[in-house]
């Protein structure tokens, strides 16, 4: 079958394959995966994050975020601390490594987000439609889940 006579979602899923495919064979030049580079950009802006948070965050269930933090401690990009108000849970932060680690690969000539802009086929009329659309879209979709 060909793309064009995909049903909208079904091309809107191979779009996002595609370039999340081009991404993470980018990263792993770096020796870090797609969802590893993204939580270390989120923790650059917060004190902490919650295991449940990145789990939602990454779209993931909470064991595989699990695995990813210990991956992320293991190469000392992250460091795991109780939380003083719940000794149940535990504070996921970025260490001076991670955020070396995520500046390099983010200031990187080679960086696979730098190498190819998907919306570059479109005019700026164009990109700002399509944006309107998208989001009109995501606002149905995640209506879903309400």
């Amino acid at each position: 079958m060909d793309n064009a006579t995909l049903p909208l979602m079904s091309r809107i899923g191979t779009i996002f394959l595609t370039w999340r495919r081009h991404l993470q064979r980018g990263y792993a030049r770096y020796g870090i995966t797609l969802k590893q580079i993204h939580l270390l950009g989120q923790l650059r802006h917060r004190e902490f994050l919650y295991p449940a948070d990145i789990a939602e965050m990454l779209f993931c269930d909470r064991p595989t975020a699990t695995v990813i933090i210990r991956n992320m401690i293991r190469k000392g990009w992250v460091r795991k601390d109780g939380d003083p108000q719940n000794r149940k849970r535990w504070r996921v932060q970025i260490t001076a490594a991670g955020r070396r680690k995520e500046q390099a690969v983010h200031s990187s000539r080679t960086n696979p987000e730098r190498l190819f802009d998907p919306e570059e086929c479109f005019s700026k009329r164009e990109r700002d439609q399509v944006g309107r659309l998208l989001m009109k879209l995501h606002r149905h979709v995640t209506a879903l889940s309400d």
